[in-house]
């Protein structure tokens, strides 16, 4: 299983360090001092420093879904993914989680399945080969947290709520989801498999990702 991390942090700083010099130049020397500016870049650095860089673990790491073939129940995962995770637990409005997923990497648990996945009456790959979700808006909830933003997948970008828990011990965190999502908003079974007579509409997605943070 092969599982990649890259930090948006500098990149995050640098963009916002601009954005401020640029508000700076844009008002008169008599409306702004110098420890406006000052202070301006030091809430930047604040809020970037307050969303830690948590790097992916192969290790208890999985994005797996399960959903009913002829009323049976069978389970797939994906042995790939990327992505970049931004969160402090105690300020999670200053996080964000992009995960993209290669779909070359599924596994369905059956070889007539694998074979028919990638084709374009299901992923598409070769047209569309990686899903991705990205979060607009991450907030606590009474029982742990809530990642709001769009699921991209064979072209189409759906909004997608994803509820997951998280323990962090020391260094290490284990972050832990599952949503019932309706494959048919991502045209994933074109007619006539686009009923419940033969593949199930609703598919579950298990997710756990277990990350360490970042030196």
């Amino acid at each position: 299983m092969k599982y990649y991390m890259k930090s948006a942090a500098i990149t995050a700083l640098s963009i916002i360090t601009v954005f401020g010099a640029g508000c700076a130049e844009a008002k008169s020397s008599d409306q702004i001092k110098a420890s406006e500016v000052a202070s301006d870049v030091t809430s930047a650095v604040k809020a970037v420093n307050a969303a830690p860089n948590w790097d992916i673990q192969a290790d208890g790491s999985h994005i797996r879904f399960s959903a009913k073939q002829e009323g049976e129940t069978f389970t797939g995962e994906f042995t790939e993914f990327s992505g970049t995770i931004l969160l402090d637990p105690a300020v999670p409005e200053t996080g964000s989680v992009d995960i993209s997923i290669p779909l070359k990497s599924v596994d369905a648990g059956s070889q007539d399945r694998n074979s028919t996945l990638p084709g374009k009456v299901w992923f598409s790959s070769k047209k569309f080969p990686s899903a991705r979700f990205a979060s607009s808006d991450i907030s606590k909830q009474a029982t742990g947290y809530l990642a709001k933003g769009e699921l991209t997948l064979k072209g189409k970008s759906v909004p997608l709520e994803l509820p997951f828990a998280l323990q962090i011990d020391g260094d290490r965190a284990v972050m832990t989801g599952s949503v019932d999502i309706d494959r048919t908003l991502w045209n994933v079974g074109a007619s006539p498999w686009d009923t419940d007579e033969w593949v199930s509409r609703a598919v579950k997605l298990d997710l756990q990702v277990t990350a360490t943070l970042s030196k």
